[in-house]
């Protein structure tokens, strides 16, 4: 193939990404903060919850309090620590037959900020990986 037919099938398959490529800030950068803003059990996947998120920012000193960006799109994200879950353990190896009657594993509280990284989902969509170990909260007797 000729230096100059190379040049241009490269141009057009640059421009063709270009224009076809979703936008996706971060991905590819490492991980980022975001806000949880609410949660939802996965249904029949026991204490697999799907997060919205807004992805945030830790603002300048001396109070370093965190704010939603500026770039503020919505994420769905799913916590690392829970895909593990159901199985013998939850939570990175809490053993199930342990947690306690009246325990359970519990989703990230609301308006929590927390680290993740995006991810490509099976289906091509992406997904915010949460990188974090799932609570177990409960009453005692």
């Amino acid at each position: 193939m000729s230096w100059a037919r190379e040049t241009a099938r490269t141009s057009v398959d640059l421009s063709r990404v270009r224009q076809q490529t979703p936008n996706y800030p971060r991905m590819g950068q490492g991980m980022a903060l975001f806000k949880v803003i609410s949660s939802a059990l996965i249904a029949s996947s026991d204490y697999r919850y799907l997060y919205t998120l807004k992805e945030a920012v830790v603002g300048a000193g001396p109070g370093y309090a965190p704010t939603l960006s500026v770039n503020n799109p919505t994420y769905y994200g799913v916590s690392v620590s829970e895909l593990s879950n159901p199985g013998p353990t939850y939570s990175y190896g809490i053993q199930a037959a342990n947690v306690p009657a009246g325990f359970v594993p519990v989703a990230i509280p609301n308006n929590s900020y927390v680290a993740g990284f995006l991810h490509y989902q099976q289906n091509g969509d992406i997904v915010v990986c949460i990188v974090n170990t799932q609570a177990i909260d409960g009453a005692c007797t």
